[in-house]
């Protein structure tokens, strides 16, 4: 009889193993700072690694510089192609908690801006000038933040990143500063 009863529970341990052993191997996000303040669209995956550290890469689209002409856009199709290595600085949470990354943004694309009024005379009217500005370029720099686990599948995370931006572009250094900050809040589902 004791036979019996383990044999009719023995798919029951092993799928309850099976759930403790369960890792995830990665993690699906969206920044949504930059969906509201900066009129992007951001999809990124995170790979997990051993000792509490990850890969992530992300795709910015219509990405901004430091949000401030976000207000000012006419049209944008920069793109932005971000990698970064995460470090997760807690020994009983896995890849959530305080995190530091050092990150490398690739960006190309341009963006046009509302600059200034002028009066012409001729048709009595105030008239928009537009200029567009190349920001291509690279730029490296280190984020940090924290991140939340609910449900051990859903992250909520918030953060900050500080990059130097390495273009020679004469336009681009006489109009924007070297330095780019971005914030984030991010949402993420691991799977």
């Amino acid at each position: 009889m004791k036979k019996m009863y383990l044999l009719v529970l023995l798919p029951f341990i092993t799928l309850a193993q099976e759930n403790e052993e369960k890792k995830f191997t990665g993690e699906i996000k969206s920044n949504l700072f930059d969906l509201v303040v900066g009129k992007s669209f951001n999809l990124g995956y995170e790979h997990f690694l051993k000792g509490n550290q990850a890969v992530q890469f992300d795709v910015t689209l219509f990405d901004t510089y430091s949000y401030l002409d976000a207000g000012y856009m006419e049209k944008n199709n920069l793109m932005g192609f971000q990698a970064s290595y995460n470090i997760y600085f807690s020994k009983n949470k896995e890849h959530h908690g305080f995190v530091f990354y050092p990150f490398v943004k690739y960006r190309t694309g341009t963006q046009e801006i509302e600059d200034y009024y002028f009066y012409d005379g001729s048709t009595g009217n105030y008239v928009l000038v537009t200029r567009e500005y190349d920001l291509s370029g690279l730029e490296a720099g280190f984020g940090m933040g924290h991140k939340w686990l609910f449900n051990d599948k859903i992250s909520l995370g918030v953060g900050a990143q500080l990059g130097r931006n390495f273009s020679n572009d004469k336009d681009f250094r006489d109009n924007y500063s070297e330095i780019d900050f971005k914030a984030n809040v991010t949402l993420g589902y691991r799977f």
